[in-house]
Formats: structure tokens, C-alpha cells, sequence
């Protein structure tokens, strides 16, 4: 892994995750636990998305389980090669694409305030767990593409807090 690579990586995470932090602090409290749009989150269930896929990946970088992988060897090997490959040069998660259950908001029980302020630290922990296993050739789990090394992997969650700043902009 060359430093350049890691550090841009770094940068596309740290500023994607700012970005979010500052839109989410300007949705009025009124607004935050509306629905973006029917059969949609809200701002706050997103958030809580975010923070459990953090919760999550900083776990398994700890040596703790990482998400299932819920799809087949080979349809995997397809997609890494089509849909991962896509995503990674638009810079943008297909439409209809779903989260796997254990990342789905129930209930947000927190403030606007703290669900974004723990969304800050666990964003800052997730920098810190993912520094520390740069050498050590741990891979993060995706539900869909399987094991995924952690430059790419730190891009790929980028990507996914991009995806989701695009949802809560609006």
C-alpha cells in the first residue's frame, strides 16, 4: 500500500465524514426524525446507520466478527468485478441498494446533537482502528462483496457516507 494512496483514502474519509457532520447539524430538530421521503429514514435513522456500520467495522478491526457475507462465492466474484469496480469509479452505490439487517436503524432514542456527535467519534475511532491495522493485512467484511482490503476499504465507507450526505442534503 503506498502512503499517497492511504493518505488520499484518509482525506476522501475525513472529509466525507465532516461534510455529513456539518449538513446533519443544519436539519432543523423539527425535521430530523422525518422521513426523508415515503418508505424512507429520517435524518436521525440514517445517522444511526452510519453509526452502527462504524460500530461494526471498529469492532471487527479489533478481532471481533465482522458483518455476514450473504451472498454466494461465485455471484460475489461477479459482483466484485462489475457492481464494486462501478462503484468505486462513479463514486456512488447503485439505487435500491439495501443494508443488511444488522445496520438497520429500529428505534433512535438519542438528541440530534448526540447522534451526530457520536457519529463524530466513532468516525475518529474508525480513522484510529483502520491506522492501526494498516500493516497487519486484515480485511473489512462487506454483506455483499466479501473481504475487501482496507485502502479500498476506507474508500468503499467514504463512498457509503458520500451516498448517504447525498440522501440528507436534500
Amino acid at each position: 500500500m503506498r502512503k499517497t494512496s492511504w493518505e488520499s483514502a484518509l482525506a476522501r474519509h475525513r472529509n466525507a465524514s465532516g461534510i455529513f457532520a456539518e449538513t446533519a447539524i443544519a436539519i432543523p430538530d423539527s425535521d430530523w426524525s422525518t422521513p426523508l421521503s415515503e418508505g424512507k429514514w429520517s435524518p436521525a435513522q440514517v445517522t444511526e446507520h452510519l453509526n452502527r456500520t462504524y460500530q461494526v467495522i471498529i469492532g471487527e478491526l479489533k478481532g471481533g466478527r465482522g458483518i455476514r457475507v450473504r451472498s454466494p462465492w461465485l455471484l460475489r466474484q461477479l459482483l466484485r468485478q462489475t457492481v464494486l469496480r462501478s462503484i468505486y469509479r462513479k463514486r456512488a452505490l447503485p439505487k435500491g441498494a439495501r443494508a443488511p439487517s444488522e445496520l438497520i436503524p429500529k428505534v433512535v432514542n438519542e438528541t440530534r446533537s448526540d447522534s451526530i456527535e457520536r457519529f463524530g467519534t466513532l468516525a475518529r475511532e474508525f480513522e484510529e482502528a483502520m491506522n492501526a491495522n494498516r500493516q497487519t493485512g486484515r480485511k473489512l467484511t462487506h454483506h455483499i462483496f466479501g473481504a475487501i482490503d482496507l485502502e479500498r476499504g476506507l474508500d468503499f465507507i467514504a463512498i457509503h457516507i458520500e451516498h448517504h450526505h447525498r440522501q440528507i442534503a436534500k
